[in-house]
């Protein structure tokens, strides 16, 4: 999709919905997500991280009860083991000490040691993937930064009749934003949009006329419905290829004079009359710029197969240039200025510069479906994507976008500006290609940045809106695309849903679990040594405290410590804690509890 690095200017935050579901499109398809402001969504960071650190406790409980259900070994040895998971709460807890019950294990005879281990084994899974998804989850829920558009500040200008010039101009005035930030973001984001734009050169051509220098060039761009981004059109793509080649058949040849004049594509009459580039002492002043122009049969063209030819024409001659140049467009000579040249400049480009014959195929697919032109799309079957976003395609997208951005940006458009105070430029560091570089990746931010743009216009009310339906409200699916800004934060819907109710299921499972072994039914004397569901209850850290100090060892329930009861009662308890020495030589013994020990 789009992003803000793209255009350069992020959206207000008044143009999009938050808490609020939409499709966000990916690669592979749509999928459902819910956007958060940053602040919001860095709570919800938090929110998931506390909740997988509780996912893998409850885990970890369940899995200790499984262990102590399932384990059929009686044994003293055995026992042992399970004493300590069922009081370990924790897996990073029961890792050392299952280790250590391994190796105690594997030094007497080994009969335990891989009950051991594998214990060790799933108490090290739990606890690394307890800390891994702990850090790392939040973001594999976390999708990006982008929510769905508000339909209501949704605005693209009609496009306006082609004979009505003061219509033309006041929506060039509207769409004039738009052809800034693309520029800009070349200047801004270059080398991580440049890598979008596949552009070949070929070097190997001759010199026309054994004199002056070619060039070819040919480029490539994919954008895809996710680039445009389309709530559900993940389907759709767009391949603009394109190629220009350096044109000097077209010089008018009419000698010397103010104007270098050009007959385009070899024509020259009342329908399609030539081109001039003037060059008197006031125009070559200003910086260099470029003219395009389309076939006079461009329109047969887009309806035939989408093909359409185009020129480009540069107004560089006798600019004056402080470095010779040998470049197609800025090739340099000894300079005749009427006027001293700032900086000092004795060199000028050379008049009659080539023109730029090209030639840009776009090719759209929606799913296997090919169209023609990008009009096609509103007819092929299965076509989710709104009428109302097709229309502004249409707009935006019938016509090669280098032309309109070229036109559109005036002597902003090549490269060689930025090196032009008052018209000096420094030809050795100019270029065809640099010139033509940074327009492919303007017009590729441009395109991808069509719906984006449509929440940015300077709009003042006067101008008809495409995405506005005759009631004055916004067309069905006009809002049906999103934007990206880094005040956003966006999370899967389904990733939320499915660790709540991994969550929740644990947490009921929990509780289930609880009840059934506080509340199930007393076994009879004779079954109670099979009854594995009393393990949980004689097991515990607690119990195992209460068997040392019941008086007698009977637990009945008139004692102060007694079976029914969970701690002992405070009331005449006289029985007090107390460590007493270790009577063996075992340098290993620290002590013992004293059971026997009374207040006195």
């Amino acid at each position: 999709m789009a992003d803000s690095a793209g255009v350069y200017t992020p959206p207000s935050v008044t143009s999009y919905m938050l808490l609020k579901s939409f499709d966000m499109p990916t690669r592979s398809g749509s999928i459902r997500a819910v956007a958060f402001s940053s602040k919001s969504g860095a709570l919800v960071t938090a929110a998931l991280s506390v909740m997988f650190t509780f996912i893998f406790l409850f885990t970890w409980n369940l899995v200790c009860f499984i262990a102590l259900l399932s384990s059929n070994e009686k044994s003293r040895h055995r026992f042992a083991a399970l004493v300590l998971l069922w009081n370990s709460n924790d897996s990073w807890f029961a890792l050392p000490r299952m280790l250590h019950y391994a190796w105690v294990s594997f030094k007497s005879g080994g009969h335990e040691t891989a009950y051991g281990l594998l214990w060790a084994f799933l108490a090290f899974a739990v606890s690394g993937a307890s800390l891994a998804l702990g850090i790392v989850g939040p973001s594999l829920v976390q999708i990006g930064h982008a929510a769905p558009v508000q339909p209501v500040s949704a605005y693209f200008p009609v496009l306006p009749p082609q004979n009505d010039a003061s219509a033309v101009l006041q929506v060039f005035g509207l769409r004039a934003s738009s052809y800034l930030r693309a520029l800009g973001s070349v200047e801004a984001a270059d080398v991580t949009k440049r890598q979008n734009v596949d552009m070949q050169e070929n070097i190997n051509l001759p010199p026309w006329n054994d004199t002056e220098p070619m060039y070819q060039m040919s480029y490539t761009y994919s954008i895809t419905g996710q680039d445009l981004g389309l709530q559900r059109g993940s389907g759709l793509s767009l391949n603009v290829t394109g190629s220009c080649i350096t044109e000097y058949e077209w010089d008018a040849k009419l000698g010397g004079g103010n104007n270098d004049t050009y007959n385009m594509w070899g024509y020259s009459d009342e329908n399609n009359p030539p081109f001039s580039v003037p060059l008197d002492d006031v125009s070559i002043q200003s910086a260099p710029k470029v003219s395009f122009f389309l076939h006079p049969d461009f329109v047969q063209q887009f309806g035939r197969d989408s093909n359409i030819s185009f020129a480009a024409i540069v107004w560089a001659a006798h600019r004056a240039s402080i470095t010779d140049g040998s470049d197609a467009w800025y090739v340099t000579e000894t300079g005749e200025q009427n006027y001293a040249p700032p900086f000092g400049a004795t060199r000028w480009i050379k008049r009659r510069r080539p023109a730029l014959s090209c030639w840009q195929k776009d090719t759209w697919r929606y799913g296997t479906q090919l169209v023609k032109n990008v009009e096609g799309l509103k007819n092929v079957q299965g076509m989710r994507i709104p009428v109302s976003l097709l229309q502004v395609l249409e707009i935006t997208l019938s016509l090669p976008k280098l032309v309109e951005l070229g036109n559109a940006s005036g002597d902003s458009a090549l490269r060689s500006r930025t090196t032009s105070p008052n018209g000096v430029i420094d030809a050795r560091a100019s270029s065809i290609r640099s010139d033509m570089e940074r327009l492919l990746v303007a017009s590729y931010v441009a395109s991808q940045s069509v719906f984006t743009d449509a929440t940015m216009f300077q709009q003042d009310g006067t101008w008809r809106n495409t995405l506005e339906g005759g009631n004055g409200q916004p067309k069905e699916g006009a809002g049906d695309f999103i934007i990206v800004s880094p005040e956003i934060q966006t999370f899967s819907l389904g990733g939320l849903i499915a660790v709540v109710v991994c969550l929740g299921a644990l947490m009921l499972t929990e509780g289930v679990v609880t009840f059934i072994i506080r509340h199930h039914d007393q076994p009879t004397k004779n079954e109670i040594s099979n009854n594995r569901l009393i393990r949980f209850k004689v097991l515990t850290a607690v119990d195992l405290f209460r068997r040392i100090y019941e008086p007698g060892g009977g637990g009945k329930d008139e004692d102060n410590w007694g079976c029914s009861k969970h701690f002992p009662t405070c009331e005449d308890d006289n029985v007090v804690f107390k460590l007493k020495d270790c009577e063996s030589s075992n340098g290993r013994c620290r002590g013992h509890i004293d059971p026997s020990s009374k207040k006195q």
